[in-house]
């Protein structure tokens, strides 16, 4: 049975949390307990349709519109998510972005971008929670990676694995910050994954994608995501846990 909605204290507060991966997470930490804060930027028709869908299952989950590339932004979500149940014990940061080109090519606008939702953003989100889980105690934040930071770098994606690599050493640094505080600091590193953002790829490149790598399930991310903010994970940190089945083969199909 899930708690009502008013008073709710297990919070989850998931960015880009409308489709894809996020959406799959979000059901799954609904699934688990939590009350649920999905945030977008743009995705208002999605986001409100995953609500209304963990709504309908028995589940409780709200959505907020938010920049996460804007820290006043950032702020007022936290805040508002805080004073709808209570400050987010969760913290899922899936909000990405991915704009290809060489790196004689890549327009540097577009570099910024991708660095500032992928790994500003992420900080941001971080930086506001932690206050709340360092006077709590107890906090889990999950940060979902990608091979591109260096499992499998390919041609064009400059921005976006520099992004994905600062990630993983920034989760290393939070880990060690808050070992002693009762929060944990990881990431997920999802393999090939049907998404909107693959999609966005193009064709050849889905698929070279489909002939190197195993396809996984959303579900299997959000399961991983799942563990690692679970009790059972309570002493597991600075980890990057891959969930792609052994990676790229290097064989076709």
């Amino acid at each position: 049975m899930h708690s009502p909605e008013a008073g709710h204290t297990r919070v989850a507060l998931l960015t880009g949390g409308a489709r894809g991966i996020g959406a799959a997470i979000a059901r799954r930490l609904a699934d688990d307990g939590y009350a649920v804060a999905v945030n977008y930027a743009r995705s208002a028709t999605e986001a409100g349709a995953l609500v209304d869908d963990i709504r309908r299952g028995g589940g409780t989950a709200r959505c907020w519109q938010a920049d996460v590339t804007d820290p006043a932004a950032v702020s007022g979500l936290v805040d508002a998510v805080s004073s709808a149940w209570a400050p987010p014990s969760v913290l899922v940061n899936n909000a990405g972005l991915n704009l290809t080109a060489s790196g004689r090519r890549l327009a540097t606008e577009d570099w910024d971008q991708v660095i500032a939702v992928n790994l500003s953003g992420a900080f941001y989100c971080t930086h506001a929670v932690l206050p709340a889980m360092y006077a709590a105690g107890h906090g889990r934040v999950v940060f979902v990676g990608s091979p591109a930071a260096g499992r499998s770098v390919l041609p064009g994606t400059g921005a976006y694995a520099a992004a994905k690599a600062g990630i993983g050493a920034l989760v290393a640094v939070l880990a060690k910050e808050t070992a002693r505080r009762g929060i944990t600091v990881n990431s997920v590193v999802p393999g090939f994954v049907d998404t909107d953002m693959t999609r966005g790829e193009g064709e050849r490149a889905i698929a070279a994608l489909r002939a190197e790598w195993p396809e996984i399930p959303s579900a299997a991310v959000a399961d991983a995501v799942s563990y690692l903010v679970s009790d059972r994970a309570a002493h597991v940190s600075g980890e990057q846990l891959g969930v792609w089945l052994g990676g790229p083969s290097g064989l076709a199909p």
